[in-house]
């Protein structure tokens, strides 16, 4: 096997798991309408029906705030949680593809 190739298969196994799979938005859309919407709402703005009623509000994937933040953050935010608000780990309850496709349409919501 070539160095290159060697180097580049190290690199992809040091990424972790989350970042092996590229995220499909439309599938991503299917997750999110079932697992998120009711807190971060239809147009990901953070005023869904049980968000409007959390402290701190929901993420609103619209704003600069979150257009900023890096694909990193935002999947360390969807497989963690966020401790001290309602925002629950996902990791364990949706797969990894299914993270990267939520993360792929959470981006498109803020396009």
């Amino acid at each position: 096997m070539r160095t290159g190739v060697m180097l580049g298969l190290c690199g992809v196994m040091l990424m972790g798991a989350s970042t092996l799979f590229a995220g499909d938005a439309e599938k991503g859309k299917a997750v999110y309408e079932q697992k998120c919407l009711m807190c971060h709402g239809a147009l990901g703005k953070g005023d869904g029906p049980v968000g409007a009623m959390m402290k701190p509000r929901p993420a609103d994937f619209t704003s600069p705030a979150s257009k900023k933040k890096s694909d990193a953050d935002l999947l360390k935010t969807i497989e963690s949680g966020r401790p001290g608000t309602p925002m629950a780990p996902w990791k364990g309850v949706l797969s990894a593809q299914q993270i990267q496709d939520v993360l792929a349409y959470v981006r498109s919501l803020g396009q």
